[in-house]
């Protein structure tokens, strides 16, 4: 999985991240504390406790209220892309339902820094903050 991370606002609790999916990418099972939107451009993705109903294809947009718990599970085909605006935090559980962490604004920008950091990556000007100025911390 790769990400692309043009929002991180902290102080809004909300972030915007461009997501690529290798084939066959399963995310650990999460809970939203709040709701998120999502659009699919290429390949495609459901949720495993939902099956093919759950079926996200290019053009598709998906929204998931607050306390929604689901595995998203990508195409085993193809590469999939899709955006997703995600307010506040997702908490991440093991098989066994244990917690093992969460992402939010804060956590996602300093794991996207630090990884393009650590590859020698550039590290792109995105916005960050309440205040609507771009900077790269």
């Amino acid at each position: 999985m790769s990400i692309q991370l043009p929002v991180a606002d902290i102080e809004g609790g909300f972030l915007v991240v461009n997501t690529r999916f290798a084939p066959g990418t399963v995310l650990p099972t999460h809970l939203h504390t709040g709701a998120v939107h999502g659009y699919t451009t290429k390949g495609s993705w459901h949720y495993r406790e939902y099956g093919a109903a759950s079926m996200n294809t290019p053009g598709s947009y998906i929204y998931e209220p607050a306390g929604s718990t689901h595995t998203l599970v990508a195409s085993t085909e193809e590469v999939t892309e899709a955006l997703f605006i995600i307010h506040g935090a997702f908490l991440n559980y093991d098989e066994d339902g244990n917690y093992v962490g969460h992402f939010d604004a804060a956590v996602t920008r300093k794991v996207y820094v630090d990884t393009l950091e650590q590859q020698g990556d550039e590290i792109p000007d995105f916005v960050i903050g309440g205040n609507c100025t771009y900077g790269r911390r």
